[in-house]
């Protein structure tokens, strides 16, 4: 019937309701031809709830038995009573009010269903989609949302689309994929109706295709009609889809779709859409009609086991076509070995094709001499052989070849082979000897020593440089023991790192002395490394040495210049800052010989001695550093007692001293005495390079994994030239300073594993920062 006819008959229908329940005779015209007055009454549905939904059965055409239903909206107006969604649904879609309808739909069907769960009732409901709810809304977010609030579990929700939701199809695809992934089935309405249809199969994410009941009415009455059922079926069976017959009306359609094996049915033959009560009710008799009406059960069984059989050798095909490899079988035909199967990806990639193989001999498709070459291994698994592995090349594809015979009666009826690519494995291969002559070239060449040793300190590798340094050839040290070239006095030691490399105790560079065959001693210095295997455990170990002989020698030599340099300057140093008090008091003697005598005269030598003796308790600091007592102590309250010792001199000085500390400053290992000398030292370098109302900040907070303590003041500052010497012994940034104050903070940060660094501008003040690791 066309479309326009249906329609008609529809609003004729619809009209009459209207004028039975409002008791009129005639009406010039129908509510129905007023789209804006029926899209007003659809927004007062919604608000109102006036829709209600009926289910229609979907049978499964083999055993009967139910398999789901889907749901059909119904609109029960106040005044035009039931309306068939023919009459409303276009209006929706083009108001965007099918939107709402469509999440009311979900929702409802979604909740029946669970329903009917509660009371024992198991089956899938089946919801359509329009064109606009799938694409203009976020329909995964929303069947997630439905899904959630009933409590349904996915598996039994099946969406129906349309081919026409296809406009976008990145679009359509990522959204049917998130369905997927919901676990949400996904069914093809009106398969066969639309445009393009099989170029999107292949791209589309579906469980299902729904034949349109307009190619199933016409069953046994158009040739063309039954042909494109069965071609259907056919494509959505080779594709591993479902195929569910719309609008089944007749007996003989039903015994039709059996036949051509359609998996399941719907259509007024079985059932007319029912209220949910109906349809629970009326259950039992809609589940005998396929056994009462359709071929017998053991026709049924034969047809569908046919086509399990049928669908077995075809997946089997599928396997070996689409297998990495290839499998290929031959026999012996008149003295001759004939093929009689070749397929695989690994043909296609050795750019053959079935049709090239099958039937032939190895010299129709291969040069004669490699065809002549693989015979005998033919013959060799003809012959019984029971394993034949044999290596080949094709087209740039190397590929090894497995053959058994297949034994049948005690005869050899064929052969099966298989065959996997070794391409990547050739390539490898030749990779890895060309690294290795690469790495042997190197190693022979190179000056420092490569040993590969056992775990048992075994060597099973020397390079050549180990020859050249010990004076032997190398392979007289592969296979005898790595520590029987140690010197005795250093085997223990070395022995001991060893055997904590081995319990993966890390270990640091060392050295050891190696018996030379001359009977002098070389000084190597080495890294152990160790290889592990995948069971975790130790293997082999790598060493990796040197000759430092020449260079400790050299840096002996080197260090005892050092030492002399650092004699002399420290002498100089002390001539220079003993020299001036003892020239002063010499002057003062001199005046007393000469018989002048004055009371001011005994406070300058006073002074001077003062100054003497202090100088020389600085020179006994650094000679003779006292001994640490590290205890857990918090720098706060270190620095606050030095700051209550220093703050009568600050006041004196007209020197203003603030501090500020993080409350969750925490303690650390130190001496707090030593601490204290620091930092005495240190804030009255500040107070002395202040002039006039100075200030000084001192601020600590935590930095990561230390404590950090800042001491800033507005002091005349330093240059970038002197800050590079300071800690230096006498170098000092003030007038009588020796600079072996500063050179004593240094030491004991260090001693406390700290670093103290200082930062300064002139005019600009200074900023001295020292930081403490944190122990716990």
């Amino acid at each position: 019937m066309p479309s326009k006819t249906r329609l008609f008959n529809f609003l004729s229908m619809i009209n009459l309701q209207y004028i039975y329940h409002n008791g009129e005779s005639t009406m010039n015209n129908s509510i129905y031809d007023n789209r804006i007055k029926i899209e007003i009454e659809l927004r007062k549905a919604i608000e109102q709830n006036q829709f209600f939904l009926h289910y229609q059965p979907k049978l499964d055409l083999r055993t009967g038995e139910l398999v789901g239903v889907e749901a059909l909206i119904r609109w029960n107006h106040p005044r035009w009573g039931i309306v068939s969604p023919e009459c409303f649904i276009g209006i929706a879609e083009d108001t965007d009010l099918i939107i709402p309808i469509g999440e009311w739909v979900l929702y409802a069907a979604c909740q029946q269903i669970k329903t009917w769960q509660n009371h024992g009732f198991y089956t899938a409901v089946s919801v359509n989609l329009s064109q606009k709810q799938f694409i203009n809304s976020n329909i995964v977010q929303t069947i997630e949302e439905v899904l959630e609030k009933t409590g349904l579990e996915p598996h039994y929700l099946e969406v129906e689309l349309t081919e026409s939701i296809k406009p976008d199809l990145e679009h359509t695809i990522s959204s049917l994929q998130q369905l997927k992934n919901l676990r949400v089935s996904i069914s093809i309405d009106d398969f066969g109706t639309g445009y393009s249809s099989l170029s999107y199969l292949k791209e589309l994410p579906i469980d299902t295709l729904k034949i349109d009941q307009s190619f199933v009415r016409e069953l046994h009455n158009n040739p063309n009609d039954e042909a494109i059922v069965k071609t259907i079926i056919s494509i959505a069976h080779n594709l591993n889809l479902k195929v569910v017959a719309e609008g089944v009306e007749t007996k003989e359609q039903l015994i039709f779709l059996q036949q051509h094996l359609c998996d399941q049915a719907q259509g007024y033959f079985f059932s007319k859409p029912m209220s949910a009560k109906e349809l629970k009710d009326n259950l039992l008799e809609v589940q005998q009609i396929v056994n009462e009406h359709g071929i017998s059960e053991n026709t049924r069984n034969r047809i569908w086991y046919e086509e399990l059989l049928n669908q077995a050798k075809k997946e089997l095909q599928d396997t070996v076509r689409l297998q990495q490899g290839m499998i290929f079988k031959f026999k012996r035909i008149n003295g001759q070995f004939i093929h009689t199967l070749c397929d695989g990806e690994l043909l296609y990639q050795m750019g053959l094709v079935p049709a090239q193989v099958v039937g032939k001999r190895l010299d129709e498709f291969l040069p004669l001499e490699y065809a002549l070459d693989k015979t005998t291994y033919y013959q060799k698994a003809w012959d019984g052989e029971e394993l034949v592995h044999y290596e080949g090349h094709i087209n740039g594809i190397d590929y090894l070849a497995s053959l058994r015979p297949i034994i049948k009666g005690g005869e050899i009826i064929e052969v099966i082979g298989s065959c996997s690519d070794i391409t990547a494995r050739k390539q490898a291969e030749m990779s890895l000897r060309k690294s290795e002559a690469r790495y042997r070239l190197i190693t022979d060449n190179m000056s420092d020593i490569l040993m590969l040793l056992d775990k048992y300190g075994k060597v099973l590798y020397a390079s050549p440089s180990l020859g050249r340094v010990l004076g032997a050839p190398t392979k007289s040290y592969e296979g005898g023991s790595a520590f029987q070239l140690i010197h005795p006095e250093d085997r223990n030691k070395v022995m001991k790192q060893y055997r904590q490399i081995l319990k993966r105790i890390p270990s640091s560079r060392l050295e050891a002395r190696f018996l030379h065959s001359d009977g002098n001693c070389v000084l190597i210095e080495g890294i152990c490394t160790p290889v592990f295997g995948s069971n975790g455990e130790m293997e082999h170990m790598i060493i990796a040495g040197r000759d430092i002989t020449e260079q400790k020698r050299t840096e002996e030599q080197l260090a005892k210049s050092e030492k002399l340099a650092i004699v002399g300057e420290l002498a100089a140093g002390v001539v220079h800052e003993i020299r001036n008090p003892i020239t002063s008091i010499k002057g003062f003697i001199q005046l007393f010989q000469q018989g002048i005598h004055k009371p001011e005269y005994f406070k300058v030598i006073y002074e001077e001695f003062e100054r003497l003796e202090d100088i020389l308790q600085e020179f006994l600091n650094l000679a003779k550093p006292q001994p640490f007592k590290l205890e857990r102590f918090d720098l706060k309250s270190i620095l606050q007692d030095v700051v209550t010792l220093l703050r009568p001199e600050a006041n004196l000085n007209n020197v203003q001293i603030y501090q500020e500390y993080d409350d969750l400053l925490p303690p650390i290992m130190c001496d707090r005495n030593q601490l204290k000398q620091v930092f005495i030292n240190i804030i009255r370098n500040s107070m002395e390079a202040t002039i006039k109302s100075g200030t000084i900040h001192i601020v600590g907070i935590l930095e990561r994994n230390y404590v950090l303590i800042k001491i800033m003041d507005n002091g005349i500052g330093i240059s970038e030239e002197r800050i590079k010497r300071l800690g230096e012994p006498f170098y000092s940034n003030k007038e009588k300073g020796t600079g072996l104050g500063l050179m004593l903070c240094f030491r004991i940060v260090k001693q406390h594993n700290g670093c103290l660094t200082i930062k300064s501008a002139e005019n600009q003040g200074t900023t001295v920062e020292i930081r403490f690791p944190i122990t716990y």
